[in-house]
């Protein structure tokens, strides 16, 4: 006989150990995870089939074929020998889960044997990871990117906690991503024995779809149930494997599902009264401002038709920062805490303020007073946190169009393109001022940006993390056409990495809108600390990652905070190691920048390398 550990899993052989089970004594340990022999359970040798009368029943999420019929359709019949992970797995990749990023472990090995036969058939790909929360973060990145899920893979208890932050990041941003948190046993779950906790509880905050693998599910509608609610719902969700569950032989009738067709989402149709309404107060303003945030992607083209028939100025959220190059003669910049003089200067003037997809957060500043005119698809974003003055409720290509045709023949606009330019040349002649007192290891922000600006490749992803640098980064760094990511609304230091992670995730894929573009991540020294290890997922996949550190030693926009609040400057001073010697150190290149004198050969070099390449650059706060 046999006789299986319910926490671990291993095994003890009365044959091959030559000792019956009865003849071990009382105090006799499992040799692999220490619980005693209460919870062995007997087998056979060769496990007898479950039985109905046995199984678990599925819940809460209704899979029944009714519920999945309109949208999904079964795959091929389901392969000899095919467990439950292999079903689940494959329905995952016809849903076009493309990337999975992880931890290997005892409590997932079902689903990562699963998830290794769809990579070496060529319909995934895996990226180890260090840490599980860098392996979230990179999942929100890439859904921010691309729109579809990645999923990230743990076992249980830490494993899955540390996914948390990453998923919060996910579903605050309204990226879609899909959580594969291992679990304990089926048979001990609850009972507290070895890293059993609640995971449904433990990531509500962050999944609001979750779902559960049970003895009896019809695992491929499972799987496609995980898939539509995180594309639909542009949220984080769960699915929870019990060990013992992932690797069950699978049913015949049990097979993969795949997506009926591609559904195109029918446009929203918005009012009339809502145009007319919006219009009448843009028409009658004489200084009007476009304000684009993340929700113009794919329609810039048709608001920028817009602000040129008007001749206003154009301005953008920080996520939205390279949805129009500062070049443009409307341009302004980013508006808010992270923006720029310019924006700045033509908001305060502004009598009426067109908020074209954005819910304008605590970052995007819009002063009293102003007549605001926002459009969004979103109803719940309407109104969130300035009062308006009109709303119009639909898709921005449809109604930056409809917007110009109500407005070509009657508007009171004064063309601000003169006005613009003018405030460009002040702020640029601001900014290399600031940039001038850069001193050998005190660089300031300002004359890193600058020599960003110049050599930064015009279509990048640039991955920003939070603090100092991303404040100063949005302020002074002029963009081109380059995409940006961070951690938007919740603020999480420590995304800059992890973020380009799922960004090159991004770049890989020859279909993608993506396909080849080079990947940067801007980063603070505090933000590196939080997930310096990844360094090392980089450097084992070859990702030609480019990471701008911006080392001054200190949690710069902590101790500026303190002083503000009359406190004093404490525990905000790190212990740094030369950032561009670790890089070097996991066979990659390293570059230092402490002198403003060579700091433009610096960073031309740094974008010239071929592969990862860490360039630390000594910076004041």
């Amino acid at each position: 006989m046999v006789y299986r550990c319910t926490v671990c899993g291993y095994e003890y052989d009365e044959a091959s150990e030559g000792k019956s089970w009865d003849s071990l004594p009382d105090d006799w340990i499992c040799p692999v995870c220490g619980v005693g022999k209460e919870l062995f359970e007997k087998i056979q040798t060769e496990e007898a089939p479950i039985k109905q009368e046995e199984a678990r029943a599925p819940q809460p999420a209704d899979t029944s074929a009714a519920s999945c019929a309109a949208s999904e359709t079964p795959s091929e019949l389901a392969q000899p020998n095919a467990t439950s992970s292999d079903i689940c797995a494959e329905t995952m990749a016809n849903w076009g889960v493309k990337w999975v990023l992880g931890m290997v472990g005892h409590s997932n090995l079902g689903m990562a044997d699963a998830i290794r036969r769809q990579v070496e058939n060529g319909k995934m790909r895996y990226i180890g990871i260090r840490h599980e929360g860098a392996a979230a973060f990179a999942c929100s990145a890439y859904g921010k990117l691309s729109g579809n899920p990645a999923a990230c893979i743990s076992i249980a208890g830490p494993g899955s906690t540390n996914l948390l932050t990453g998923l919060c990041d996910a579903a605050l941003d309204s990226a879609p991503a899909i959580a594969l948190t291992g679990q304990v046993p089926s048979s001990i779950e609850g009972l507290k024995i070895f890293q059993d906790i609640n995971l449904r509880d433990a990531l509500h905050a962050a999944t609001p779809a979750q779902f559960e693998m049970y003895k009896g599910s019809k695992f491929g509608r499972l799987a496609a149930k995980v898939c539509t609610e995180a594309i639909d719902r542009k949220c984080a969700a769960q699915l929870i494997m019990p060990d013992d569950v992932q690797v069950l032989p699978a049913s015949p009738d049990d097979v993969a599902i795949r997506p009926l067709k591609s559904v195109a989402r029918a446009a929203e149709t918005f009012s009339e009264t809502s145009l007319r309404e919006a219009a009448d107060i843009i028409a009658n303003a004489q200084f009007p401002v476009i304000l684009m945030g993340r929700g113009c992607r794919g329609a810039a083209h048709k608001v920028e038709e817009l602000a040129e028939m008007l001749g206003c100025p154009i301005m953008t959220t920080y996520p939205a920062k390279g949805i129009i190059p500062d070049s443009h003669p409307l341009s302004c910049g980013v508006q808010g805490l992270s923006g720029t003089a310019v924006s700045a200067k033509f908001m305060a003037r502004a009598d009426c303020v067109m908020a074209f997809g954005t819910g304008l957060s605590r970052h995007t500043s819009v002063p009293a007073g102003k007549k605001v005119v926002q459009i969004d698809s979103d109803s719940n974003a309407i109104g969130r946190r300035y009062p308006v003055e009109a709303a119009i409720i639909g898709d921005v290509s449809e109604v930056a169009p409809a917007l110009f045709d109500y407005l070509k023949d009657s508007f009171k606009s004064k063309d601000s393109r003169k006005d613009i330019e003018l405030e460009w040349a002040k702020w640029r002649a601001e900014k290399a001022a600031r940039a001038s007192k850069s001193a050998k290891g005190a660089i300031d922000p300002a004359a890193v940006a600058a020599a960003l600006s110049k050599y930064a490749p015009a279509d990048a992803i640039i991955s920003v993390d939070v603090g100092n640098v991303a404040y100063s980064f949005g302020r002074y760094f002029e963009a081109k056409e380059q995409s940006f990511i961070g951690s938007w609304y919740l603020g999480s230091i420590g995304f800059g990495l992890p973020g380009a992670i799922g960004a090159w995730c991004a770049s890989q894929e020859p279909d993608g809108q993506f396909f080849g573009r080079p990947v940067v991540a801007v980063v603070g020294d505090g933000g590196l600390g939080q997930y310096l290890c990844e360094w090392t997922t980089v450097a084992k996949y070859s990702m030609n990652i480019k990471c701008v550190v911006y080392n001054n030693s200190e949690l710069g926009k902590i101790s500026a905070e303190q002083k503000l609040a009359h406190m004093s400057v404490w525990e905000t001073d790190l212990h740094n190691p030369s950032f561009a010697e670790f890089a070097r150190l996991c066979s990659t290149t390293g570059i230092l920048a402490d002198n403003p004198d060579t700091l433009d050969s610096k960073v031309e070099e740094f974008f010239h390398v071929d592969g990862p390449a860490i360039l630390e650059v000594k910076t004041t706060s």
